[in-house]
C-alpha cells in the first residue's frame, strides 16, 4: 500500500476515499474551502453546526474565533427559538410578565401584575435578568444578548410596568404565539 492510499494520508489531506464499482479510487474533500473575497469590507456570513465535536475540533474552532475576534461578530439578535428558550427558563412570576406584555402589545403596566392587595411585584425583574445570564452559561444563546424585557420607570423605586424591546418583540410574538392562541381560546 503506497503513501497515497494509506488511511493516515487521507486524514492528513482532509479527503476520504470512495471506491467506485470497478475499484478505482476517487477523492472527496471533507471540508469546504473559504472563498476569496475580492474587496475589503465584504461580509461573509458563515453558520457552523458541529455534531458530536471532538475536544480537538472545539479547541481549533475556539482558537480560530479568538484569533479573528476583531472581525467576527456573534449573532445576538432575538429569534423565535431563542425567545421560546428564554421563556421556558423563566420563573413563573417572570413568565407572567412576558405573557401579559405579549397580550398587551409588548407593554404591561405594573398594576396589571400586582396582587389584589396592591403588592406582589417584588422580585419579578430578578428572574428576567438572571435567566439571561443562565442561558449564556447553558449555551442556549451567545454572550452579548440584550435583556429582552425591561422595567419601565425612573430607575429607582417601584416600576411602572414592563416592556419587551421593540427589536425583540417580533421574535417573541412568533416564538410564543401558542401562548396568545391559548389565551384567545380561554377568553
Amino acid at each position: 500500500m503506497g503513501r497515497a492510499s494509506s488511511p493516515d494520508w487521507f486524514a492528513e489531506c482532509g479527503r476520504t476515499p470512495n471506491r467506485t464499482r470497478v475499484g478505482r479510487l476517487r477523492w472527496h474533500h471533507v471540508l469546504n474551502r473559504f472563498a476569496h473575497v475580492p474587496y475589503e469590507g465584504a461580509v461573509i456570513r458563515i453558520t457552523v453546526s458541529v455534531e458530536n465535536p471532538t475536544p480537538e475540533a472545539l479547541a481549533d474552532l475556539d482558537a480560530f474565533l479568538t484569533k479573528h475576534a476583531a472581525v467576527v461578530q456573534t449573532d445576538t439578535a432575538w429569534t423565535p427559538a431563542r425567545a421560546r428558550s428564554y421563556y421556558e427558563e423563566l420563573s413563573a412570576r417572570a413568565k407572567a410578565i412576558v405573557r401579559e406584555a405579549l397580550r398587551r402589545g409588548g407593554v404591561v403596566p405594573a398594576d396589571a401584575l400586582r396582587a389584589e392587595d396592591g403588592k406582589g411585584l417584588n422580585g419579578h425583574a430578578n428572574g428576567l435578568k438572571t435567566t439571561l445570564a443562565k442561558g449564556v452559561a447553558k449555551e442556549l444563546w451567545p454572550h452579548g444578548m440584550q435583556q429582552p424585557v425591561l422595567g419601565i420607570g425612573p430607575g429607582y423605586g417601584k416600576v411602572q410596568g414592563y416592556r419587551i424591546r421593540d427589536e425583540a418583540l417580533p421574535a417573541f410574538r412568533e416564538g410564543l404565539a401558542h401562548l396568545l392562541d391559548q389565551q384567545a381560546d380561554n377568553a
